[in-house]
């Protein structure tokens, strides 16, 4: 039979070639950049308690996306029961702060607000139920009794990017490199019950970043722009039963999210809201949202599929392209936009019983802060 040669006319299979990162000039900056990751921090042992995580974080010849936050708790043992604290294991820091290359805080507040609540319901560290980092597979609570006794192991991370490869920011120059600093909390801050040993917590944050290849030094799109994370209490105390109108502290971004903690006079959270009454939330004066509590829970399992934590309420404009949080693929069409002068409030008519008031509001607000206009659409097309 004779062999047919190949016909460039009609294509034909080859054998792979070496292929190199670079490409023609255009296109989205999405081609030329390489999802990657390499060591950060760590892993440090540090005792509960003990000095701020401060190390300098290491370059990388691109833009970050997130710093992977691992801990782990091992050697510790417990003759009596031990148990978490409400929060935990998520309150393990507080403060956490993140700084771009500038000194400008992108990211501040607690543990548990950031690394389980923002987590969860800011689009920016997966979506459905990897939006839980209590549901990957990597998480395991503590023991009560015995040898591990107290100990446990929890990823979360610190994420810059926002939506797909906007909200990035450069770590390729050593000298000019974002900042952390993490404080572990006390043990009596940790745990309800401390183990009778405590184990030492082993603490690491790792770079996932975009590798972009030197020889096509193109820059992301938006370059300067952040996603700014910060934990803010209202200005007003709620009593119990009442009809307070909370305000908050001003912010002057898109708002990509709008999440509430209700705690009560002891800290711990509540859902001090009373199921017969209504939920509004008030830009400058004007109710934007005027639910039920029934309605906004079943709102917020419509746009995250995922179970409510008790005291937190959000509100979701990060669902430009279905009523679901798609994580890092939305278009921020839906973004609300605030100036230094737009006031929001959060009042419930009337406020619930539970625990012990008054209680505090504290609001997790999620802002882009564009460098120039927003960008709008999907930015890598």
């Amino acid at each position: 039979m004779p062999v047919l040669a190949a016909n460039p006319q009609l294509g034909s299979a080859g054998r792979p070639q070496p292929q190199t990162p670079s490409g023609s000039a255009g296109g989205p900056w999405i081609r030329y950049a390489r999802t990657a990751s390499r060591v950060g921090i760590g892993p440090l042992a540090t005792a509960f308690g003990g000095g701020p995580i401060t190390q300098p974080l290491p370059s990388a010849p691109g833009y970050a996306r997130r710093l992977v936050n691992v801990n782990t708790v091992s050697g510790a043992t417990s003759t009596t029961t031990s148990a978490f604290a409400a929060d935990a294991p998520w309150n393990l820091f507080n403060p956490i702060q993140f700084k771009d290359p500038w000194g400008t805080p992108v990211i501040t507040g607690d543990g548990y607000s950031i690394l389980f609540v923002a987590a969860k319901y800011g689009g920016q560290m997966g979506v459905l139920a990897a939006a839980d980092r209590s549901s990957l597979p990597s998480f395991s609570t503590t023991t009560a009794t015995g040898a591990g006794g107290g100990g446990f192991q929890f990823t979360s991370g610190i994420p810059q990017e926002g939506t797909k490869g906007y909200g990035v920011i450069s770590i390729g120059n050593a000298s000019v490199m974002p900042t952390l600093l993490a404080q572990i909390v006390p043990s009596s801050v940790f745990y309800a019950n401390a183990p009778s040993t405590l184990g030492t917590p082993q603490v690491t944050f790792d770079w996932e970043y975009y590798d972009v290849d030197p020889s096509n030094p193109v820059a992301p799109p938006g370059n300067g722009t952040t996603f700014q994370l910060v934990v803010v209490q209202g200005n007003q105390t709620v009593g119990a039963a009442s009809s307070t109108r909370v305000q908050l502290p001003r912010t002057g971004g898109y708002l990509t999210s709008e999440i509430f903690i209700v705690r009560d006079s002891t800290n711990a959270r509540q859902d001090a809201f009373n199921s017969t009454g209504r939920i509004r939330l008030y830009v400058d004066g004007v109710p934007r949202f005027d639910d039920t509590f029934l309605e906004l829970q079943d709102r917020m399992f419509e746009d995250f599929q995922t179970t409510r934590p008790t005291g937190v309420l959000c509100y979701n404009f990060k669902d430009s392209l279905a009523r679901l949080q798609l994580g890092l693929l939305d278009t921020l069409e839906t973004a609300m936009q605030t100036n230094p002068g737009t006031l929001v409030e959060l009042e419930v008519t009337p406020w619930g019983s539970q625990g012990t008031g008054p209680y505090t509001v504290n609001n997790v607000q999620i802002q882009v802060v564009p460098a120039g206009m927003l960008a709008q659409g999907l930015v890598e097309a």
